[in-house]
């Protein structure tokens, strides 16, 4: 069974980049343009690993992984952001973010650490 990733971004390019990237490393992606529907997506289904956007309209996300890490403290989450800042890194880090990344992505990197991270 392939593992299962969620991710989440208000950007369709992002969302468009990266389910066909992590598709071609055989990985099942769920993408979403919502912290919202990213809660709803993981109170449905298990998922093993999410990546997320920090600047989102109406919900960012540090509370996208604050609200995911109460339905499943085990899920990694990497967060990614146009806008790096040590004090955000700090609060994601303290609140159990696995990386944060800037954008734009470095893709190789994004795959090793998927690599290094997911349980299966």
């Amino acid at each position: 069974m392939n593992p299962k990733i969620l991710v989440v971004d208000d950007e369709e390019n992002m969302l468009t980049l990266l389910s066909r990237v992590l598709g071609k490393e055989g990985y099942q992606v769920t993408g979403v343009p919502t912290g919202e529907e990213a809660l709803i997506m993981a109170g449905k289904k298990k998922f093993d690993l999410a990546i997320v956007d920090v600047l989102m309209p109406e919900m960012d996300g540090l509370a996208v992984l604050i609200k995911l890490k109460k339905i499943d403290p085990e899920l990694p989450v990497i967060l990614m952001t146009a806008f790096p800042s040590w004090e955000k890194e700090k609060e994601a880090r303290a609140a159990g973010c696995l990386d944060f990344l800037p954008k734009p992505l470095d893709l190789k990197q994004i795959k090793t650490l998927i690599k290094k991270n997911i349980k299966i």
